[in-house]
């Protein structure tokens, strides 16, 4: 007869230290060997991969925390706080939304800063151009797109296959910039407030430029990422954040150099902006708003921190048309407060319909 009673204990030995020492491998630690604090935050999706770096989580990690971020769109986030340690809209205005329905726990921290651009590709550019509808500065040679004639544009429905001598996008659909929900998106909700400046308050035109899309996204993420697979073919234009931009082309290994960038004109500063919910997420807060490391890794992923040496090496090496990313944003709109914003939002949300 075979002795299996000490294979079977010896097994079982084996399954025990296995479990033991994947346990302790999966809980992680922090300073001083003990375990991680698990937070968790609801966030807009251009931060997705801020927060999925590897490097991000190891600077958390050093001060013991480990951040599960699930996204959403900025202004879907007002309902769904609940069991979050802090949310992180897009946007002071979203924030003061998150903030009246939610339990905050501490101040609102601005943890860095994007512009609002439209990503597009360098023959798109110059077809823009041709309908003067675009145009670079003539003194730093930064592309700006007239928000202004592009409404004018969209009103008598301007097509792709009305600007002379078109070869690139001989297509018979309006030209447009394509965006998420403003009941959804901050940015397209401060693309709205941008709009409602450029046409001098024609509610009309502003949601003609919102309905004519047809059906959108609800994240700001997800029509910069159809954009990069389409090669233009479906979104020539699509609204997003400097930073997504500025991110792809430094980290990416597959960028096109036809990708560029344009900013409308009149543009506005979004400032990211977390509400704590937790006493954990007022310190994770403050953790990502000062602490140097986690700052220097938003530059690299693309946003404008408040040291603008941190950002200066990284916009260096993007250069969208040839020329260099502005190291200021003039004339930008002011950021509406929530209740003007909401204000527009809803009688724009009247005309959409």
């Amino acid at each position: 007869m075979k002795r299996t009673g000490p294979l079977i204990v010896l097994v079982l030995v084996l399954v025990v230290i296995g479990a033991v020492v994947g346990n302790l491998l999966g809980r992680g630690a922090g300073p001083g060997g003990g375990d991680l604090k698990q937070i968790k935050a609801i966030i807009g999706s251009e931060k997705e991969r801020f927060f999925a770096d590897p490097e991000v989580k190891a600077a958390l990690a050093k001060h013991g925390f480990a951040v599960r971020a699930d996204a959403a769109g900025s202004r879907q986030m007002p309902t769904r706080t609940s069991g979050y340690d802090f949310a992180f809209p897009s946007s002071k205005a979203a924030a003061e939304e998150v903030r009246a329905h939610g339990d905050p726990k501490g101040d609102n921290v601005v943890v860095f800063s994007s512009p609002l651009a439209v990503a597009t590709f360098k023959p798109i550019a110059d077809l823009l151009q041709t309908a003067h509808l675009a145009a670079p500065d003539p003194a730093t040679g930064v592309w700006r797109l007239d928000l202004k004639a592009l409404a004018a544009a969209n009103r008598s429905n301007l097509k792709w296959t009305d600007i002379p001598g078109n070869i690139t996008r001989p297509v018979a659909q309006n030209v447009l910039v394509a965006t998420t929900r403003p009941q959804d998106s901050n940015s397209a909700a401060m693309f709205a407030v941008l709009l409602d400046q450029a046409t001098g308050g024609d509610l009309a035109a502003v949601a003609k430029l919102f309905t004519d899309q047809g059906a959108v996204d609800t994240t700001s993420e997800e029509p910069f990422e159809a954009y990069l697979r389409s090669g233009g073919n479906s979104a020539p234009m699509v609204l997003v954040y400097e930073a997504q931009f500025v991110d792809h082309v430094v980290n990416d290994k597959n960028a096109d150099q036809q990708e560029t960038l344009i900013y409308p004109s009149p543009t506005l500063v979004c400032e990211h902006t977390i509400v704590p919910l937790s006493a954990d997420g007022v310190a994770v807060a403050k953790l990502l708003a000062t602490d140097p490391e986690l700052q220097k890794l938003a530059a690299k992923h693309g946003f404008r921190t408040a040291d603008t040496a941190l950002t200066a090496p990284v916009f260096a090496k993007v250069r969208p048309g040839g020329a260099a990313l502005p190291a200021t944003i003039d004339g930008a709109v002011p950021n509406p407060d929530f209740n003007t914003q909401q204000a527009l939002l809803t009688r724009l949300e009247e005309k959409m319909k």
